[in-house]
């Protein structure tokens, strides 16, 4: 049982099961996640993790054994949640002297392992990670504090106002030490991160694909491709156009890692309509477009499936 989940579940291909969140607010507060089978959608309880505030968790992390959360310093008052009558978002409060926690838990018996902390920061969303010997890696979208959250209001972004709050691509080592910190693995704008998630999820990998912005301050402008080995950046940017999320799709039984396309909706300003942006994944330049007779609602989170 829960008050809400996570808006993005996380699949494990090789066990065939998908892995959610699921907090639970009231007088004994609990971070719950469950394991549901693919193949029956029978669900069972993974782990169960006691709470007094729990913060606010977009996403979470997962590699081939473990479980990742990332309790970050916005936390609520579960009885203020219950009985504030304010919008959700509302009740969460920002305390950066708590640190964040990171909870590390098995995937098969769902026993804590150990909790590591680092200094205070915000994330909506998580990129990957994966096991480097007896480390967990966890590479997430990392701001310094929740002020995107109010950017990112109707109203703000309709005031026109410059959108001043950018995520960094970030990497956090779990280890024997209690203490973690980040490693910037790029100083470009970064969100909405995808990758090659059927083959590398949970695993090491080598490319990670997101959405960012080239004018600062500027509403989603660009798409940007990261090269985590030799720590470069390929960008796709066009005057008065503004991307979606980029999704990757494999070329059928291809043998490297970025090969294949990239899918994005896309809005054309100057023609009010959007498109269907295809690109090359491994050069990240335009093979194709789709043009649509009329503008699409952005959205966040999406896949193609094949008809």
């Amino acid at each position: 049982k829960g008050s809400s989940a996570t808006a993005r579940p996380t699949l494990a291909h090789a066990l065939a099961r998908h892995y959610r969140y699921v907090p639970d607010v009231g007088r004994r507060s609990e971070y719950h996640f469950f394991a549901s089978d693919e193949a029956t959608g029978r669900q069972s309880l993974v782990a169960t993790i006691p709470v007094e505030r729990p913060a606010y968790v977009h996403s979470f992390g997962m590699t081939e054994r473990y479980l990742v959360l990332v309790e970050f310093s916005l936390v609520v008052n579960p009885l203020k949640f219950l009985f504030s009558g304010k919008p959700f978002i509302r009740n969460y409060e920002w305390e950066p002297d708590r640190g964040v926690r990171f909870h590390v838990i098995e995937k098969e018996g769902g026993r804590l392992v150990g909790t590591a902390r680092s200094p205070a920061f915000f994330a909506f969303h998580h990129a990957n990670a994966f096991e480097e010997g007896d480390d967990v890696v966890v590479d997430i979208v990392a701001y310094p504090d929740p002020t995107i959250i109010d950017q990112l209001l109707l109203d703000r972004l309709r005031s026109a106002e410059p959108i001043t709050a950018t995520g960094k691509l970030t990497r956090f080592r779990i280890g024997t030490e209690e203490s973690v910190a980040g490693e910037r693995l790029s100083e470009v704008p970064f969100e909405l991160p995808r990758f090659d998630y059927r083959r590398f999820a949970g695993r090491p990998y080598r490319y990670v694909y997101g959405a960012g912005n080239e004018a600062p301050g500027n509403f989603i402008d660009n798409l940007v491709k990261i090269d985590l080995d030799r720590r470069t950046v390929s960008s796709w940017h066009e005057e008065s156009c503004y991307p979606g999320e980029p999704v990757f799709v494999a070329a059928p039984e291809s043998a490297n890692e970025d090969e294949g396309v990239i899918l994005s909706v896309g809005l054309d300003t100057r023609k009010a309509a959007s498109f269907l942006l295809i690109l090359n994944a491994s050069s990240f330049t335009e093979l194709a477009r789709a043009d649509a007779p009329h503008h699409i609602p952005f959205g966040f989170h999406g896949n193609y499936l094949a008809d």
